[in-house]
């Protein structure tokens, strides 16, 4: 078997690269982490009908999202290194372009103009802890998603693509993993609309982010600081 550097020889040489069998392994993957997803909503649905909401239910999503969308990322990782545009080794160093401490500052800004706008004054939410989304939405989202999103998808994508397809199909399949909970939570079509709206730009952003750094430390910062500020101060 072909080690990688004489693979990226073959690749350097204009030899042929069996592109779309790797593709479509993307692809299956995707569908498979889905089926299992749709099946962990329901799961968690079921349950936080039975037992009231609070720091119970938000610890039981944690643990559903951490098995699951952590869990598959390392171990697709492990098994498609030869197939990722930034080595496993390389996806927690601590890069940090000024361009992140610019959206960093946006972020912080627009959450903080968008909470004044809509409460007039300093808010912060009253009973965060059973909430049931707490730990959930400030650390567990931004981790997971980030780690299975741009870490394994864009990044086995981008031995493919070009940066803007794959940043496109990525945001396409984070949009995506959030359709079973639209249709859990029984969304309006404005309700759907409006998640869209957010969720597209902040997929396109983080994944930006993620090629421009090379590291998941600053989309995941992001992610995180954005989801805690709708919980804490728009909520």
């Amino acid at each position: 078997m072909l080690d990688f550097k004489q693979s990226i020889d073959r690749e350097s040489e204009g030899l042929e690269v069996e592109k779309s069998w790797t593709q479509t392994n993307i692809y299956l993957h995707f569908c498979l982490f889905f089926a299992m997803w749709i099946a962990a909503r329901l799961c968690i649905a079921l349950i936080e009908n039975q037992i009231p909401i609070g720091l119970t239910t938000d610890l039981m999503e944690v643990a559903f999202k951490t098995a699951i969308m952590v869990g598959l990322a390392v171990i697709w990782l492990n098994r498609n290194q030869r197939g990722l545009w930034l080595e496993n080794r390389k996806l927690y160093q601590f890069e940090f372009p000024v361009v992140f401490w610019l959206l960093l500052a946006l972020f912080i800004g627009y959450l903080g103009i968008d909470m004044w706008v809509k409460f007039h004054g300093f808010h912060f939410h009253s009973n965060v802890i059973n909430s049931g989304q707490f730990f959930g939405s400030t650390i567990c989202a931004g981790v997971t998603e980030e780690l299975l999103f741009r870490g394994f998808f864009m990044n086995s994508l981008l031995k493919h693509h070009s940066f803007w397809p794959a940043n496109i199909i990525q945001v396409i399949l984070f949009q995506l993993s959030h359709v079973p909970l639209y249709l859990i939570e029984g969304l309006s079509l404005m309700g759907w609309f409006s998640n869209v709206l957010t969720v597209v730009p902040l997929g396109l952003i983080f994944g930006w982010i993620f090629y421009r750094s090379k590291s998941l430390w600053p989309s995941t910062i992001l992610h995180c600081v954005w989801d805690a500020g709708i919980l804490l101060f728009l909520s």
